[in-house]
């Protein structure tokens, strides 16, 4: 499988990370995207049925001009003979169609490939220079994984996982698990330490993720909601919130329940009274105070 996209495109977007995952999704073995790790020139996804799927980037422009795709995004399914058995070229920011991109692998699969390795890992891969950011190479390969100017790779250990992200000074804990990450299921919603939306777990202790710089979390274990479930088996606060209506809209639910996590091993779960005190950094605009007091009162009592 091969995949094209412009050097000056770049979708360093949740929202473009967000239709990615929605596309794993659909595959036949549900593969989910865990975290992406640029290594020099070669990029890693995590994913959770397939484990590692790992792949070369390479900056070459006359490669893309005898594919007649300069300019263009475009992935190429080629079987073991040469022969190009399916493409899809579009402008920058087309997405190919999944369904006929699997089928196309299927009919080009070679010998001694299992089903599982077929159909998620090519998939993966080529969707990927369909979603995922850029990475620049220009220069040697060491500038190129410490991307741009004033950027350095540091490794984060988030939901026990360790993922190595370039960032500058500035960037947070909240913006390296969104744009850089594509772990959305952290908010923004103020930026200021106000509203509570963007709440993690920093070595088990609850922090505003906006307040907090990537480069200072080094070292440390970073929680997200994405990591408080067990496989399909929620955690007891996350049941709770859904028995008990702790949500209307659902913007501030993870920031809720990361709270409500703490809460509970902080012990300040005696009386309503208290469970609103220690609650009170997470704002639900929507008004579902009786709902998240409720879950988090069932939650504390199992």
């Amino acid at each position: 499988v091969l995949a094209f996209f412009p050097d000056e495109w770049d979708p360093a977007r949740p929202a473009q990370i967000a239709a990615y995952r929605e596309a794993l999704r659909s595959l036949p073995f549900g593969a989910q995207l865990l975290g992406v790790t640029h290594d020099e020139q070669w990029l890693e996804l995590d994913t959770m049925e397939e484990g590692p799927v790992r792949f070369p980037l390479v900056q070459d422009a006359r490669l893309a001009s005898a594919f007649g795709v300069e300019g263009k995004q475009a992935v190429f399914v080629i079987d073991p003979e040469g022969v190009v058995r399916w493409s899809h070229v579009g402008p920058m920011g087309s997405q190919p169609s999944l369904g006929e991109l699997t089928a196309s692998v299927k009919r080009a699969q070679s010998p001694g490939v299992s089903r599982r390795t077929l159909l998620v890992t090519p998939a993966a891969a080529s969707l990927a220079l369909a979603f995922l950011p850029r990475t620049s190479f220009a220069g040697s390969a060491n500038e190129a994984a410490q991307g741009a100017k004033g950027e350095r790779t540091i490794t984060l250990n988030v939901n026990g996982k360790d993922v190595k992200v370039a960032v500058d000074p500035r960037t947070t804990v909240l913006d390296a698990l969104r744009e850089r990450m594509g772990m959305t299921g952290t908010k923004k919603g103020c930026d200021h330490g106000q509203c509570g939306a963007c709440t993690v777990h920093l070595d088990g202790r609850r922090v505003n993720s906006c307040l907090v710089l990537a480069m200072q979390a080094e070292g440390q274990k970073i929680t997200t909601i994405e990591g408080i479930a067990k496989g399909e088996q929620l955690h007891p606060v996350q049941a709770a919130f859904i028995e008990h209506d702790g949500f209307q809209c659902g913007y501030c639910t993870p920031g809720q329940i990361m709270s409500a996590v703490a809460l509970l091993k902080e012990g300040h779960t005696g009386s309503d009274d208290e469970i609103r005190e220690w609650m009170s950094g997470n704002i639900c605009r929507c008004g579902a105070y009786p709902g998240i007091v409720a879950a988090v009162k069932e939650a504390a009592g199992k």
